[in-house]
């Protein structure tokens, strides 16, 4: 009974989806947007949830990934579509299924990834527990829908369609990329941030209650400016590890066979 409450909040997430597809085809572009939050905060709460019941599965996994390329990959494209791109022609097209179709490649590659060895370094650890390889598929539907959130906004604004286009094929390329992105799953928070951290959460509610459509378009450009400072770190700690995999002695003659005799790994897998 415990396996059907995070796959309870996936289908629900699944609906979500579902939901802002067909608004979009009305051209409600404010419930769709909605309903694309809506699952990104489902897709958020049910892998914490099947981790804490102790309820994880191989069906919960494949049935996630589903959701995400339903949500987060087929809804953003066709939200797109029918918001500017499908009087664009076939460049709009193109757009609009290239974001899919890298959506599915990246959910493929997460899907597929080997499991990190165990004996790995903290050091090793820490990068893969920090980064993800590439934009994961929630932050992405996010950033591509940046221009219908400043089009709903109180300020209406409207991006030329040559620029969406360009945007959509850029955010899609990042997906199926090896830029290292941050990933706040298992993030831990020293005492000198919290504050600082409160501060930024309250302007957040004070934004949203003002513009809530622009306030999540800041925050998902935030998130995509931050690619800079992610690759800077994740470049950081690949010297840290290098260091330390070459500061370890080599045995030229030992009994025990290593588990893994090319080295540790310097990068995440997922």
């Amino acid at each position: 009974m415990k396996h059907l409450v995070p796959n309870a909040i996936t289908t629900t997430a699944l609906c979500c989806g579902l939901a802002a597809i067909h608004a979009s085809l009305k051209g409600e572009w404010k419930d769709a947007l909605l309903f694309i939050t809506a699952a990104a905060f489902f897709d958020a709460l049910d892998g914490r949830a099947a981790r804490f019941l102790k309820a994880t599965s191989s069906f919960g996994g494949v049935l996630d990934s589903l959701s995400d390329f339903l949500c987060f990959g087929v809804a953003p494209a066709i939200i797109l579509h029918q918001w500017m791109l499908k009087d664009q022609d076939w460049l709009g097209l193109l757009a609009s299924m290239l974001f899919a179709l890298c959506s599915a490649l990246r959910l493929a590659r997460f899907t597929s990834a080997s499991p990190a060895p165990a004996n790995i370094s903290p050091t090793v650890q820490a990068m893969h527990s920090k980064f993800f390889v590439g934009m994961p598929t929630p932050s992405a539907a996010g950033a591509v829908l940046i221009p219908v959130l400043l089009y709903v906004s109180k300020r209406e604004w409207t991006l030329e369609p040559y620029i969406v286009i360009v945007y959509t094929i850029l955010i899609a390329v990042l997906m199926v990329s090896r830029f290292p992105m941050f990933s706040f799953k298992k993030i831990k928070l020293p005492r000198p941030v919290i504050v600082p951290l409160l501060v930024v959460i309250g302007l957040i509610v004070v934004g949203a209650r003002k513009d809530i459509w622009l306030t999540i378009a800041c925050l998902a450009g935030a998130y995509l400016l931050s690619l800079p400072l992610a690759w800077w770190s994740h470049r950081k700690l690949a010297k840290q590890a290098a260091a330390e995999a070459a500061s370890q002695p080599v045995l030229a003659t030992t009994s025990v066979i290593s588990p893994n005799p090319s080295g540790p790994s310097t990068g995440p897998t997922t």
